[in-house]
């Protein structure tokens, strides 16, 4: 009888076991939609995570703010969701900057809790203190590939074009911007970059540099040469005296058959 206790608790700690790394297992197989490059807004603007428990799952997880020098900004919030429910941090531009249309980069983070079966899907907006009407949306991303890659982006003699880099920790981002017109040849200045794990920096391109008469378009690229991965971009059009962005344009996420390389 005595041995037989012994066997059937040894059973039960073997299925116990098998449930855990299960459990882990599913855990580490979801797919969070979370993470985000730099997002530029200015006074007057406000930038808002939105975070959604993706059903059948919940979604546990961590929401802030973090500055061009990885420190947090704003306030956080520690959100525990059931499937189907969602939640939301703000981030007042008033409580960043006292300069009108002075443009300040922030990057939202959302931190999934370790070694829960979480599902959370994020998104992030940038809308008007006084009408709340939405300006800017950037979908959150599972990941992106080591080579950040943009298309043409239309610029103005009225506009500025900004591209904008970010060391995703834990890694560093060493690397160049830079910006070509559409011959290929470079426009602008170019940047050398060496940033540590979270710190962030940026690259303009005023449209009066390529255009001289209202109305006229210029079609550039912005390039980032990061060999060693690393560094996540993303790409801005803002309007000149105001500093509000009309066009976004985030990063290529990671195809379903390419591993991603950031996170």
């Amino acid at each position: 009888m005595k041995h037989f206790a012994h066997l059937t608790s040894r059973l039960a700690l073997t299925a116990a076991a098998a449930l855990l790394l299960s459990a882990m297992s599913a855990a580490q197989s979801l797919t969070n939609y979370t993470n985000f490059p730099m997002i530029g807004l200015v006074r007057g603007q406000t930038l808002q995570i939105n975070l959604v428990a993706f059903p059948p799952d919940p979604c546990i997880a961590t929401l802030g703010f973090q500055n061009v020098d990885g420190s947090p900004v704003g306030t956080t919030t520690n959100v525990a969701l059931q499937p189907g429910q969602s939640a939301s941090l703000a981030l007042n531009g008033n409580s960043l900057t006292s300069v009108p249309a002075q443009r300040v980069e922030v990057q939202p983070t959302v931190v999934v809790a370790a070694g829960v079966a979480s599902q959370c899907s994020a998104s992030a907006e940038i809308y008007d203190n006084v009408l709340g009407l939405s300006s800017v949306a950037v979908p959150g991303a599972a990941g992106w590939p080591p080579d950040p890659a943009f298309g043409m982006i239309g610029v103005t003699e009225l506009q500025t074009v900004r591209l904008n880099v970010v060391a995703y920790p834990p890694d560093p981002c060493v690397g160049q911007l830079s910006f070509v017109n559409a011959q290929g040849v470079q426009v602008g200045n170019t940047l050398n970059v060496q940033l540590a794990p979270g710190q962030a920096v940026w690259l303009d391109l005023p449209g009066s540099t390529l255009v001289t008469k209202l109305g006229q378009r210029a079609e550039v690229q912005p390039v980032v040469t990061a060999p060693n991965g690393g560094c996540v971009a993303s790409a801005e059009v803002y309007i000149n005296g105001l500093g509000a962005t009309s066009v976004y344009i985030p990063p290529d996420p990671c195809s379903a058959s390419a591993s991603c390389a950031v996170p």
